[in-house]
């Protein structure tokens, strides 16, 4: 089950540091270095020229700066990602998620005489249910040279400049980069339809209310039970505190905050807490990317698939978007700071190990607004004729050939079908279930895009031995 670190403030003086280093160190280094005080200058100089002298208590000094100092300044800066309240915290190592749901149950009609004949007729529950795996292993590396460490002790501030030399190119680098791919996930989420879209114009002062009161409803409509908004075509609901609205930068200078406080009957500092900004959906560090995607052997990771132009203009069109607070789902899994002296070269090594989850939930809602009309132009459906056994299954899939943000979800629906007890019949996931009743010679089953109406494609299956 994932946890979250107990956050600690670091909050010395370079005099305090070194002092916390003394008071938690051996005997020998204790009896060699004084302790610091900040009104005397000389004792830092003493302190340098102690430490950068004698290997042992450089080694030891060095590392009780990295176990007591940068382990917290880590762990506090973790989740000072723009976008961490998304994050659910620490899983175990190498644990895997597996979120399920349970649609809700479906209805029947009382009827006693029915019910002498149904009394033991199973009613499988529509559970399904999603893996979201460790996909991402990354190390930052620093180093401090005897030179460096050497100039640090030259002034007070020298200390603290130390720290984040070995602290804070790694962690920003890290927090960076679990940025950029969380949005770069959203919008490969957007591009492949597993938001749902809806259309809103250009924005402008003038019109700003209007599409305020579009987004409000939607709002509203989301914390109602509805298949709507989510890309699993599952029955739920978000409550409003825990709708997240993410927003073009500039989109949210345009649209007033108290504007949309007001939408959404919060106050506006409430509201403030409950949007997220982003620079744009169009633009990404794409060079970034391809770095952190990329293998030692110079291959792209599979997960990982470069925007087109077409793609990036399409992506600028978005202008924002409500989330529920657990459709993104990303965990950390394994975090490592560590440290190791390079006596050939005469410097000191620092690694920072950060391994995550980056995954989402099909199973809550998300929408994008975007000034894109898009459309369903075509549904394929694989394999397009097939053969099936009595009592036996088929996977069936849909290909959505679209423009735009379109839904690429379809309904599916199986005619012809003659079994008895009504146990031929094809799942949401597009998998067909063949009765072992059946009498039907052939079955068609049709995939109808949600998005547009009335364009579908079926697919032929004959039933064997009718």
């Amino acid at each position: 089950m994932p946890t979250m670190p107990n956050i600690v403030t670091l909050n010395t003086n370079s005099a305090e540091t070194l002092n916390n280093i003394r008071a938690n160190a051996s005997a020998t280094y204790r009896s060699l270095v004084p302790e610091a005080n900040v009104n005397d200058i000389a004792t830092l100089h003493q302190i340098g020229e102690i430490v950068t002298t004698y290997d042992a208590v450089r080694n030891e000094f060095l590392s009780a700066l990295y176990n007591r100092i940068g382990r917290v300044l880590i762990t506090s800066k973790m989740y000072d990602n723009p976008w961490a309240s998304f994050k659910k915290g620490m899983l175990e190592f190498g644990e895997t998620i597996e979120e399920i749901f349970v649609n809700i149950a479906k209805p029947h009609q009382f009827d006693q005489q029915r019910a002498e004949t149904e009394i033991f007729k199973r009613v499988i529950p529509d559970v399904r249910s999603a893996f979201h795996t460790m996909n991402y292993q990354k190390f930052y590396k620093n180093t401090i040279s005897n030179d460096q460490l050497r100039q640090a002790f030259l002034s007070w501030n020298g200390i603290t400049d130390i720290i984040g030399r070995i602290v804070d190119s790694m962690y920003t680098g890290a927090n960076y980069d679990e940025f950029i791919v969380m949005k770069y996930l959203l919008c490969r989420l957007a591009l492949d339809g597993a938001i749902k879209p809806t259309v809103i114009p250009e924005v402008t002062s003038a019109n700003a209310n209007s599409i305020v009161s579009t987004i409000k409803g939607i709002s509203n409509m989301m914390t109602f039970l509805s298949t709507n908004y989510n890309a699993n075509g599952v029955y739920t609901h978000t409550p409003k505190e825990e709708q997240y609205v993410i927003e073009d930068a500039t989109f949210n200078a345009t649209i007033d905050v108290e504007v949309l406080a007001k939408a959404f009957n919060m106050d506006k500092a409430q509201f403030s807490g409950q949007t997220k900004l982003v620079d744009s959906w169009g633009v990404h560090d794409t060079t970034r990317l391809t770095e952190l995607f990329t293998n030692d052997d110079g291959s792209l990771d599979p997960h990982y698939k470069a925007f087109t132009e077409e793609e990036l203009t399409l992506l600028d069109s978005i202008k924002a978007m409500i989330v529920d607070r657990d459709f993104l789902m990303c965990y950390d899994n394994f975090v490592n700071f560590t440290e190791q002296y390079n006596g050939q070269g005469l410097y000191w090594q620092y690694w920072y190990h950060t391994w995550k989850t980056f995954s989402a939930s099909p199973f809550h809602n998300a929408l994008l607004f975007t000034t894109e009309q898009g459309s369903v132009t075509q549904v394929d459906v694989s394999p397009s004729s097939a053969e099936v056994a009595k009592g036996a299954t088929l996977q069936l899939k849909a290909t959505v050939t679209s423009t735009g943000f379109a839904d690429k979800e379809v309904s599916w629906s199986v005619a012809d079908a003659t079994s008895p007890t009504e146990a031929t019949y094809v799942d949401p996931n597009g998998l067909l279930h063949v009765g072992a009743d059946e009498t039907a010679k052939t079955l068609t089953v049709t995939a109808t895009s949600v998005y547009t109406g009335g364009v579908s494609g079926s697919a032929t299956i004959t039933v064997q031995g009718n």
